[in-house]
C-alpha cells in the first residue's frame, strides 16, 4: 500500500506557487519520453515516492531527483494524503 498523492504534474518552476500548498510537498524532477518533467506530490516518505516513479519509469525514463520543503501550510491542516487503494 503506497502512501503518495499527486497534487499537481508538469508544473512550470519559475511560475510554480507554493505558498497554498502543505510543507510535505515533494518536487519530482524526471525524464519521460525524452521530456524533462516535474511533479508535485505528497507522501510521507522519499521512499514511497521513488518506489512509484521507479516503477512507473522503469523503462521509459529516468528519476533525476526529489526535493523537498515546499509549500507553507502544516500538513495537518491541510488534511490527510488520499490513499490511492481506497
Amino acid at each position: 500500500m503506497t502512501k503518495i498523492q499527486l497534487v499537481e504534474s508538469g508544473i512550470d518552476r519559475d511560475s510554480f506557487d507554493d505558498k497554498k500548498l502543505p510543507s510535505d510537498c515533494h518536487l519530482v524532477t524526471y525524464i519521460k519520453d525524452g521530456k524533462e518533467q516535474i511533479d508535485v506530490v505528497r507522501a510521507y516518505t522519499m521512499t514511497d515516492i521513488f518506489d512509484v516513479y521507479y516503477d512507473d519509469l522503469k523503462d521509459k525514463g529516468e528519476l533525476l531527483k526529489i526535493e523537498s520543503g515546499f509549500g507553507t501550510i502544516r500538513p495537518n491542516l491541510f488534511g490527510k494524503i488520499a490513499d490511492p487503494d481506497e
